[in-house]
């Protein structure tokens, strides 16, 4: 044992030894090279701002903050007989409506938020409410005075970039008898869709679920109301929570609630009461219930129903923008002598909506960069061959399309800007 601890003790000299040594000599090499001290030193001051470097830098706040999202936003899709007619294919029984949009996907894409005013029910087939089969007509669907439609134009729609769609019309109600059913039936097409949506409800618990979203930090909501359902609200008394039809004592509650759970609030408003179809000029009644959407917060209101363009307006000191009527997207109504070329020109209405927030936490919400690209829908009237109906940008036509589309353009750039010339109509070729 005694000899183990005297090997140990041995080492442990030697080895304390070796270092003595070591170090030295090792300050007479360094002492007699002063460049290797230099060495050494930059050596761990280029490693200690490494580690320094290494750490995350925290930006640095800026004051005010600006977001912004866009928005597009277009008119009725009235789908009569020769619309669907025209996308239906006999022999597999299915729909494709995808080359009637085909042309406005490069517009609807560029935009963060794309509306679209379904005019007419999704209401599922129904060939005991709507039995009629021939060449005019599809079984299960229907046309005016009643419409059903099918929900394959919906595909469509969403495929080239629509998210954010009305539903309530003056439509909405026209399965009559069976309204609850289509009603549920389009609620459902609608929920299974990565849309915002609004107009319709199946549940009365469930209202307004689906329409509130955020884009760029900033959080818009969504609200649609039909002020009439062609007299046939007998259809849903007792379970008026279906449709959603515009009241001032709840729509204007259920504003003012909104309001203040978002940063921007936009309204889709289906006129009917007291305002004529096909008349290019919003009646009186029309710019009063505007003005009062706006003194209750609304900032964006999305007019449709007269079927026909209308002028857009900024209205109540600047804090609201009005597009009166969006016209048309898609419908068989450039048929209709009486209606001239109203029915079969539209817009797509282009802002960006623009949140500046303070370092305090408050801030504004302003709309601009107002702009349109009209749209026109062309009928070959050969809805029996393919191709028939097309949605058209007017920089897209030729006189292939329509011979006088050059003065058609002009007409309806001045209806869309008579009451304010402060957007940017794109120009045609």
């Amino acid at each position: 044992m005694k000899k183990r601890r005297l090997k140990k003790k041995v080492k442990f000299t030697l080895a304390l030894l070796i270092i003595g040594i070591t170090l030295i000599y090792g300050f007479i090499f360094l002492k007699n090279n002063p460049k290797s001290i230099n060495f050494i030193k930059e050596f761990f001051m280029k490693e200690n701002n490494s580690i320094k470097n290494d750490k995350p830098k925290i930006p640095k706040e800026v004051w005010p903050k600006v977001e912004k999202i866009s928005l597009v936003a277009t008119g009725d899709a009235l789908l009569h007989n020769s619309v669907y007619i025209d996308a239906y294919n006999k022999k597999t029984d299915t729909f494709n409506f995808a080359p009637q949009v085909e042309m406005i996907k490069d517009i609807v894409n560029k935009y963060d938020i794309a509306y679209y005013n379904q005019e007419t029910i999704f209401g599922g087939k129904q060939p005991d409410i709507f039995p009629n089969e021939n060449q005019w007509n599809v079984k299960g669907y229907h046309c005016y005075p009643h419409f059903n439609s099918p929900s394959e134009f919906g595909d469509a729609m969403v495929d080239i970039g629509f998210n954010m769609v009305s539903l309530a019309s003056n439509h909405s109600a026209d399965c009559k008898t069976k309204t609850k059913d289509c009603v549920t039936n389009a609620y459902k097409y609608w929920e299974s869709k990565n849309v915002v949506f609004d107009g319709l409800n199946i549940e009365e618990t469930r209202e307004n679920k689906y329409n509130v979203n955020t884009i760029n930090g900033i959080t818009y909501g969504f609200l649609n109301y039909t002020t009439t359902l062609n007299g046939l609200d007998g259809f849903i008394k007792g379970q008026e929570y279906l449709i959603d039809t515009y009241s001032e004592e709840i729509s204007d509650q259920e504003i003012i609630e909104l309001k203040k759970k978002v940063d921007v609030l936009i309204v889709a408003m289906h006129w009917h009461k007291n305002s004529p179809e096909y008349s290019t000029v919003p009646s009186n009644y029309n710019k009063q219930l505007a003005m009062h959407l706006s003194e209750l917060g609304v900032d964006i209101i999305l007019g449709t129903y007269s079927h026909c363009l209308q002028p857009f307006d900024i209205i109540n000191e600047g804090k609201t923008v009005v597009f009166y009527s969006l016209g048309n997207f898609i419908s068989n109504q450039g048929v209709l002598t009486y209606l001239n070329n109203k029915g079969i020109v539209g817009v797509l209405a282009g802002m960006d909506i623009v949140k500046t927030t303070n370092k305090d936490k408050t801030f504004t919400i302003k709309v601009e960069n107002l702009r349109g690209d009209l749209i026109y829908t062309y009928n070959n009237g050969n809805i029996f061959g393919s191709d028939a109906f097309k949605v058209i940008p007017f920089d897209k036509m030729n006189e292939t399309y329509n011979k006088n589309y050059r003065a058609i353009y002009e007409e309806f750039k001045n209806i869309l800007t008579s009451l304010n010339s402060n957007i940017d109509i794109t120009p045609i070729n």
